[in-house]
């Protein structure tokens, strides 16, 4: 194996980022590399088929490491060296548009973390403004051998031009057990450590997808479609060439990257210059409105919430936002001060000052609308960005038109 000096880097850190569950001597929390990409269609037969192929693409590199999965009708485990799952092309014929695919293969041992797990959920025809994501892992030190790394990134683009995702994300990122719940207290506390370290939350990831990139990640992926927030694809690169970034053309889209290898991003070092700039390009693009990435705390342990998400989701926006200095006294929801007077720009004008900006005219709130029931597209603008563009799309992601548009402040940052 041919590795970098990178990944040494990284190694001498495990001990740190590892953690083991003391009853069962299992790991539950680590680093690997993810990827994942989020797509519309998934209830066509079109794209069931394009899934298909990327999960044949996977298995032919990965598959003799998978020894588990979940039935997709049960959900139990099935271990194969029992018996194996149903075919995966032959379950999706018997499916329905209104039926949605879930299944997940991995190594190891359900009860801890697997090295390889190449997972999926679509969506159903009468869902809308919901998306399907395919997403695979793989052990970390593949992105830094120079042996692996042609597969996995032969694999990265396969996936880009089978499944044409709307975005998508790649790199290190925290992974946990299948059932995660009782470890996402430890999951926010390695995610204090490491800056740069992904963490992702598979439903919630999905279930906000249409809204826009929730964050990025060392490879990330934009489509033509999400593009025209800032200009569409014509322009796109030359866009990104005004924070330092370089816009790789690909399949319908583009691929940032933040540097030649991915990075952990310890919090006593400074930021990763790489991630910042690929940050401050794509800010336009991503929901300041994501909702929270933990589940709710029976014991008063510390999770993700609304608000710890959002600070989480704007550690890149500038110093002393991730991690907070204290979690006690912080809101449930996002931080934020109310404007104290009403400041409203519009497409292409720059931004003077920091806060979540809302699209005008406001959405009123309906009867039964809780605090995080914000309706409407959001955005989180600092002073020198430029408004976008409003995009409608069409119930299964149809680019429908590009607008002009007015931005109110909110909140201030």
């Amino acid at each position: 194996m041919a590795v970098s000096i990178e990944f040494e880097k990284v190694e001498a850190l495990a001990p740190d980022f590892q953690y083991i569950n003391g009853e069962t001597d299992l790991p539950i929390l680590d680093v690997g590399f993810i990827a994942s990409f989020f797509f519309w269609g998934g209830h066509t037969i079109k794209k069931r088929l394009a899934l298909a192929d990327c999960f044949d693409a996977y298995k032919i590199q990965y598959g003799t490491h998978l020894t588990w999965g979940c039935h997709p009708d049960t959900w139990r485990t099935v271990k194969f060296s029992r018996r194996p799952l149903p075919p995966f092309r032959e379950y999706i014929r018997s499916l329905e548009e209104d039926d949605a695919i879930q299944w997940y293969e991995a190594s190891g041992d359900r009860e801890g973390v697997g090295d390889y797990v190449v997972s999926c959920m679509t969506e159903r025809n009468w869902q809308e403004d919901h998306l399907s994501c395919f997403q695979f892992q793989v052990p970390r030190r593949h992105i830094f051998d120079s042996n692996e790394r042609g597969k996995l990134e032969s694999l990265l683009s396969f996936c880009i031009d089978r499944l044409t995702p709307y975005h998508g994300i790649a790199g290190l990122a925290a992974i946990i057990t299948e059932q995660n719940y009782e470890w996402q207290p430890q999951e926010i506390d390695l995610a204090t450590r490491y800056r740069s370290l992904y963490i992702g939350s598979f439903v919630s990831d999905l279930s906000k997808a249409d809204q826009g990139i929730k964050s990025i990640n060392w490879f990330t992926y934009v489509s033509d479609t999400l593009t025209e927030r800032v200009g569409g694809p014509n322009s796109f690169g030359a866009y990104c060439q005004r924070f330092g970034v370089e816009a790789q053309r690909t399949t319908n889209g583009f691929v940032i990257l933040t540097g030649e290898f991915p990075e952990l991003g310890p919090i006593d070092e400074p930021p990763s210059q790489g991630y910042m700039h690929a940050n401050a390009a794509l800010r336009p693009l991503r929901t300041a409105n994501f909702g929270s990435m933990g589940n709710g705390s029976f014991y008063e342990e510390l999770r993700f919430d609304r608000c710890t998400t959002d600070l989480w989701i704007r550690r890149f926006d500038g110093p002393g936002i991730w991690p907070p200095a204290s979690f006690a006294g912080l809101p449930s929801g996002p931080v934020g001060t109310k404007p104290t007077k009403k400041i409203r720009i519009g497409t292409g004008e720059s931004c003077v000052v920091h806060g979540r900006y809302r699209k005008y005219p406001l959405e009123p709130a309906q009867p039964g609308d809780g605090d995080e029931d914000i309706r409407g597209p959001m955005i989180v603008l600092l002073p020198g960005d430029l408004a976008p563009f409003h995009v409608t799309l069409g119930p299964h992601g149809e680019f429908v038109s590009r607008e002009a548009t007015t931005w109110e402040l909110v909140a201030e940052l």
